[in-house]
């Protein structure tokens, strides 16, 4: 805003604001910008007839003041009077009823009839007339004139529109829009808007910014400060209105940001009037811009709508043009299908004539040249003239068959010769009745089959001569076949074409066959035949007999080489592949179908020697013979070379040939499966695109049926190579399984035997094994559900015999031969590492299952059996005799003398369980989790073991199956490990008694606990603890109690490194509670404590204590006891306040009154001797009738029921 602007806002304050003048302020600001949109929203469309006069009148006074407007300063806003002004007006044309109206009407009507009516009333609501349009023909106006008639009625529309607002008629032969001043400033206002928005985007962070700052100069008045925030505020609210996208402020806070620092109320107010003045200034513009883009669109979408008119036009006249060619097609195309089709059957009756011709004059020559052998007596030589061997000018015969360079037309005349003979032997008898027409016919048809030999004897030979000269297999072009060191394959598929004729080619595809196999493979066939040039058509036939008994060699004489043997049968493997793979796409090249037989119409004979229905699949047919002849030979073939190559393994008998047998097993399946993948790949790469070569001559149909036959015949092909396989595979998979599981059995019996140095018994039948009768389909029904899932394959079956190994060896041995023999951890890890290398060569010969191919079901029953296998063998045969033996190793039963106390503590006493015995078990629960993480290996992807295998081949069955065998493994293993440990547990029971109470008991009773400080007890028979009030005690431990300790925590190692945590903990709670019982029967039994012994008492409890808590969960029976010990140590007066307790928590209410007054019996002061007789104390029996019950001493005493057991039932 200009200084004016700011002046004309400050002199149009009102005096002083009240408290609502902003909000006064800011309520106006938004009533105006809501009527602004309210208007210019009622400007968005057409207006109807009713409002044209008032919206006319509008637009002419605003065309009549846009040139004042332009560039004035000022008048930016309308002119308030002016306004008035034009409402007046308005206000006239509607109540006047439109007189003026129709004054302008008539005026523009008299003065140019050009202009439609609709224009008078509302020009904006009217609808293009299209008169130029109109005026050009529909069916001969190009483009470029109805396009022309469309900017012309464009123009048109526009100026009539400018003709009624300023009603002056004569702009319709004037009117330019780059002349009209009101498109131009419309245009302008335009441009200067962009320029505007786009200066207000480019310095939207700066003006963010400036708003919050302050002045910019520190010598600035009020005035001047008012107005550069003013300025600042104007730019920010002209950057909200017009680029909302880019402004962080709503309108709200641009008032806040407009009222800071206004301290008093008029200058508050001062400053709302003029940003409402900024407001107002800012809706008038938006408004004319908004009418300013209403106007551009409204003749856009005018001009729009007429051109879319013309290119219509021109659309219909090119739909109805276009169904007038479909229609002319379709009635001449049915004619010309008419006249096509009768001249294709002129033109095969055409080529019937010829053909009938032809084969008439060839019969009249060959039967004249018989009538003359036979007149002059003299045979003619057709073998020699016709290979040859007779020079031209001196044949008798044709030129037709004696010149090479007519071998086609040739072989195809006499094709069609043999076919009249054949067709006059299948005919009635009575077709030829003249005996001279018989005896003619007999003779030319004795010649025909001599001159059929001869040619296909020297096209045999021709062909024998150009594949023998050999060369690189060049298939790029017809030219390169040619050339130098080039096989000349054009020339083979011109040989093999004419020799199609004879016999649908049969002798070629034996001599070809032959010719592959002798020359290609000299590892197989060793043809002692050198010259294969002149071998008929019968050669192929006699090869594989005369050949082969060179190559049966002693394999004996010298050693047998598994890796030779392996390198060989891969050298020979890859040879077929190369070899098969070349002549593959030989075969597609000379066997398929040539191109010369498209251009033999022009001979007369093309239809005698079009081919059978079943010539495309020709090559695929050589092929399988080339195949079943180098695989399925029956003296030289790969299936009879690997067998005799097994048998000669077989020769040898042992263990070792059986190894290798088992290797060459592995490694021809290997190869052949390779071997088989690759020559499929090839027939189906190869093979199919050869119908592709030479159809560009042939309908569709042709070669719809020609691709349809070929991809039978590959599929026929496949299937094949598939049986070829099968039978290559089958039996050497039956001997494989039978040879596999022997060969497991023995090399893990032997590594046991000579590594381990153990000694096996004789071996047992697998149906003495246990067997479980309620299991159907276990592992000891696997013969029966083998039938059943896999019979199909006929896979051999093996029942490995149990060898368990000799207990009576292993136990006189003890425990160092054991873990030097058996238990040594390569021996451990032999048998898994001959399972692991088994399943991988089982894996090779029965395939992966789903993911990897095979036979699903052999492969499944394969895995499972080697798995059983091995389970019966690690368990019955290995471990389980093994952990029989620790068991029966331990003596339960300690030694008959008292130990020698106190204990050195250097050398700690075992209690009957050596140290090896935990290292023995330790060995075997790691070779329990080796046997399952090596074989098993359940949820490991890629470890290719049991588990993965079985889960790969989808058989639920089978998996079923070695999940039981396996949790029948791990089962009989945990209950013949627990009852060894178990023995260990009553071992270490007998000799914790052994020495607690023999060698304690032993000790005082000869004095030696004078040594510790203890006085001499030995005439006393109450116990350790029985020791007389006032005697020094200098020892803290009975030395039995020490002793023991130190025994218990060096176990407590052993069996700690041996054991599981859970296992570990479970052990060394039970043994816990037996050395609770122990003690706790012998003090309610035999001892009696004094106050002096109590102590004693307390620290030996203590310190069992400490060595029980070492590990386990519930040791709550020791800290009863220590409770129960306080009997000891109360006096007499005291006893029923701990028996009965504060509030009746005593021991009474914690152990039991009957446990109390047990443990209380055995106080020294309890009972005394009376003669012969033991009184109880009158104390005790006070104490009892106080407290109401009776002495559970005075009977019998049953001390299980105060055993750790019901201590931990009673809790």
């Amino acid at each position: 805003m200009s200084d004016r602007g700011y002046r004309h806002a400050a002199s149009s304050g009102r005096g002083t604001p009240t408290e609502g003048t902003a909000s006064a302020a800011i309520s106006s600001m938004q009533t105006q910008m809501n009527q602004s949109d309210r208007e210019v929203s009622g400007r968005g469309g057409r207006r109807s007839t009713s409002q044209g006069w008032e919206f006319m009148e509008e637009e002419k006074q605003r065309y009549k003041n846009s040139n004042a407007e332009e560039g004035e300063e000022d008048n930016e806003v309308m002119d308030r009077s002016e306004e008035r002004e034009a409402d007046t007006n308005k206000g006239k044309v509607r109540k006047g009823g439109g007189d003026e109206g129709n004054e302008i009407a008539g005026e523009m009507t008299t003065n140019d009839m050009e202009i439609p009516e609709e224009y008078l009333y509302d020009p904006f609501a009217a609808e293009p007339s299209l008169d130029n349009l109109r005026s050009i023909n529909p069916q001969t106006g190009t483009l470029k004139q109805l396009l022309s008639a469309a900017d012309a009625d464009v123009l048109l529309h526009s100026a009539r529109i400018r003709a009624v607002l300023l009603n002056d008629p004569s702009l319709l032969r004037t009117y330019n829009p780059e002349n009209d001043e009101t498109y131009l400033n419309r245009r302008n206002r335009s441009i200067t808007r962009d320029v505007e928005v786009r200066a207000l985007r480019e310095e939207a962070r700066n003006i963010m910014r400036d708003i919050d700052l302050g002045p910019t100069s520190q010598h600035m008045t009020a005035y001047e400060i008012s107005r550069e925030k003013l300025d600042r505020w104007q730019r920010a609210l002209e950057l909200y209105v017009h680029c909302p996208d880019d402004s962080d402020i709503d309108l709200l806070g641009l008032l806040e940001k407009l009222c800071e620092g206004c301290s008093e109320e008029e200058e508050l107010s001062e400053a709302l009037s003029q940003a409402s003045q900024m407001c107002t200034s800012l809706v008038e513009q938006t408004s004319l811009a908004v009418r300013d883009a209403t106007e551009d669109a409204a003749e856009a979408e005018d001009a729009y709508h007429i051109r879319l008119e013309a290119h219509s036009i021109l659309t219909r006249r090119v739909c109805e043009q276009s169904d007038a060619i479909e229609e002319q097609f379709r009635t001449n195309g049915r004619a010309a299908l008419k006249i096509g089709q009768q001249l294709e059957l002129a033109e095969a009756k055409r080529r019937q004539c010829e053909s009938a011709s032809f084969l008439i004059k060839t019969w009249w020559m060959m039967e004249n040249l018989a009538e003359q052998e036979e007149l002059s007596g003299e045979e003619i030589q057709v073998n020699e003239e016709v290979r040859g061997y007779t020079p031209h000018s001196s044949c008798k015969m044709d030129p037709l068959f004696t010149k090479v360079e007519h071998s086609l037309e040739a072989a195809r005349a006499l094709k069609a010769l043999r076919t009249v003979v054949k067709s006059r032997g299948n005919s009635a008898s009575g077709s030829l009745l003249d005996p001279g027409a018989i005896r003619r016919f007999e003779v030319t048809s004795r010649l025909i089959q001599r001159t059929s030999a001869a040619l296909e004897a020297r096209l045999l030979n021709s062909f024998s001569e150009v594949y023998s000269e050999g060369g690189v297999y060049d298939f790029s072009s017809e030219e390169a076949a040619s050339r130098k060191g080039r096989l000349n394959w054009v020339l083979l598929r011109e040989l093999a074409e004419a020799l199609m004729c004879f016999d649908s080619g049969r002798s070629l595809h034996k001599r070809y066959v032959h010719m592959v196999v002798t020359s290609r493979f000299p590892e197989l066939f060793n043809d002692h035949t050198k010259d294969g040039v002149g071998m008929g058509g019968d050669s192929g036939e006699n090869d594989s007999n005369e050949e082969g008994g060179s190559d049966d060699e002693d394999v004996d004489a010298g050693e047998f080489d598994a890796d030779e043997t392996r390198s060989k049968l891969s050298s020979l493997f890859h040879r077929v592949t190369e070899v098969c793979t070349a002549e593959f796409s030989l075969i597609a090249h000379v066997f398929g179908t040539s191109s010369t037989s498209s251009t033999s119409g022009s001979s007369g004979y093309d239809s005698f020697a079009s081919s059978s229905s079943g010539a495309d699949t020709i090559p695929l047919q050589v092929v399988r013979a080339l195949l079943q002849r180098v695989i399925s030979d029956p003296r030289n073939g790969l299936q009879a070379r690997i067998n005799d190559l097994l048998e000669s393994i077989d020769k040898r008998g042992d263990f070792l040939a059986g190894a290798k047998k088992l290797d060459t097993f592995v490694v021809i399946h290997e190869k052949a499966a390779g071997l088989f993948i690759l020559l499929k790949e090839s027939a189906e790469q190869m093979l199919i695109p050869m119908a592709q070569d030479n159809d560009g001559d042939r309908s569709s149909g042709e070669i719809r049926s020609k691709n349809e036959a070929n991809a039978r015949a590959v599929s026929s092909l496949i299937q094949f190579l598939t049986s070829q396989e099968i039978a290559l595979s089958d039996g050497h998979r039956r001997g494989y399984l039978n040879l596999e599981l022997r060969l497991l059995h023995h090399e893990c019996c032997n590594a046991l035997v000579n590594v381990g140095g153990a000694k096996m018994l004789k071996p047992q039948n697998i149906e003495e094994e246990p067997t479980r009768p309620s299991r159907r389909g276990s592992i000891d029904n696997f013969g029966d559900l083998a039938n059943k899932t896999g019979g199909a394959t006929g896979l051999a079956e093996y029942r490995a015999p149990i060898m368990p190994l000799d207990k009576r060896h292993l136990k006189k041995g003890r425990f160092t031969d054991l873990l030097n023999g058996p238990l040594k951890q390569a021996v451990l890890r032999q048998p898994l590492i001959h399972a692991t290398d088994s399943l991988a060569r089982a894996r090779l010969m029965f395939g992966g299952g789903q993911g990897g191919g095979g036979y699903v079901d052999s492969t499944a029953r394969v895995i499972l059996a080697i798995y059983s296998q091995m389970c019966v063998f690690y368990g019955q045969s290995f471990l389980f005799p093994i952990i029989e033996s620790l068991g029966e190793m331990l003596d339960i039963n300690p030694p008959s003398t008292p130990p020698s106390l106190p204990s050195d503590d250097s050398n700690p006493h075992n209690l009957g369980v050596d140290e090896s015995f935990w290292v023995c078990i330790e060995r075997i629960h790691t070779a329990a989790k080796s046997f399952d993480r090596e074989l098993w290996a359940e949820q490991r992807e890629g470890s290719v073991r049991v588990w993965e295998i079985l889960v790969g081949t989808g058989s639920i069955t089978s998996l079923t199956l070695a999940k039981d065998r396996r949790l029948r493994f791990f089962q009989e293993l945990e209950e013949k490990g627990e009852a060894a440990i178990l023995r260990a547990l009553d071992t270490l029971s007998t000799h914790i008694q052994w020495i607690l109470v023999t060698g304690g008991e032993s000790m005082l009773a000869t004095g030696g606990g004078k040594r510790l400080g203890l006085p001499n007890m030995t005439s006393q028979s109450n116990g350790p603890y029985n020791i007389p009030g006032g005697s020094s005690l200098e020892a803290t431990n009975s030395p039995a109690v020490k002793a023991l300790t130190f025994c218990l925590r060096a176990q407590f190692i052993n069996i700690q490194n041996a054991l599981t945590p859970q296992s570990s903990s479970a052990f060394w709670t039970a043994l816990s509670m037996r050395l609770y019982d122990i003690l706790c029967a012998r003090l309610l039994q035999h001892y009696t404590v004094t106050t002096v012994g109590a102590v004693i008492l307390s620290r030996d409890v203590e310190a069992l204590r400490s060595v029980a808590m070492l590990t386990g969960t519930d040791h709550s029976h020791w800290d009863m006891l220590r409770e129960l010990l306080t009997l000891y140590m109360t006096p007499p007066d005291a006893l029923k306040t701990m028996l009965v307790g504060p509030d009746g928590k005593g021991l009474f209410a914690r152990a039991g009154k009957d446990q109390s007054l047990v443990f209380m019996s055995r106080r020294n002061d309890y009972r005394y001797k009376s003669g012969q007789v033991w009184r109880t104390n009158n104390w005790a029996t006070g104490l009892l009738e106080e407290l109401g019950v009776q002495d559970p001493t005075d009977g019998p005493v049953n001390i299980g029921l105060y055993s750790a057991e019901n201590q931990r039932n009673k809790s």
